[in-house]
This record gives C-alpha cells, structure tokens and sequence, in this order.
C-alpha cells in the first residue's frame, strides 16, 4: 500500500514538473515572438521614416503592423501548401 502510494506521487509529481516545464517554455516562446515583431517593427520604422507622436500611436500602429504580418505570414504558407 504504501509503496502504491510512494509511486503515485512520484508520477504525479512528475507530471507536475513536466506540466510547469512546458508551460514555461510555452511562455518564452510567445515572449520572444513578441520581442522578436518589435524589432521587425522598429527595423521597419526605421526603413521608411515613421516617427509616432506618442507612446499611444506607436502601440496602436505596432499592432496594426503586426496583424498584418501575421496575415500576410499566414496567406503565403496557406498558398505554399497549396502549390506543394
């Protein structure tokens, strides 16, 4: 009985670490998809001139441009899949 017991917390426990293992990675990987459209989208201001007047303008335009490129990310590997 206890040895049943003993090997069903080490499962669980386990399971509890990979759980929270993943989860992180999960997380860095979403943070580093963000920093990484921020750099896209400050080498992008940078290309064609754009200056925001304020902190507010440049998140709402950062968002916009990052809906786009996710659109058109989206668009080519639907047709590139298709072509395939």
């Amino acid at each position: 009985m206890a040895f049943t017991l003993r090997k069903s917390s080490s499962i669980l426990l386990t399971l509890l670490v990979l759980g929270v293992w993943a989860s992180q990675t999960n997380c860095r990987t979403l943070l580093d998809a963000h920093t990484s459209m921020l750099d896209r989208h400050e080498q992008w201001m940078a290309r064609y001139g754009r200056i925001y007047k304020d902190d507010e303008e440049r998140e709402k335009r950062f968002l916009i441009f990052k809906d786009n490129v996710e659109f058109i990310e989206c668009f080519n590997y639907a047709s590139n899949h298709l072509t395939s």
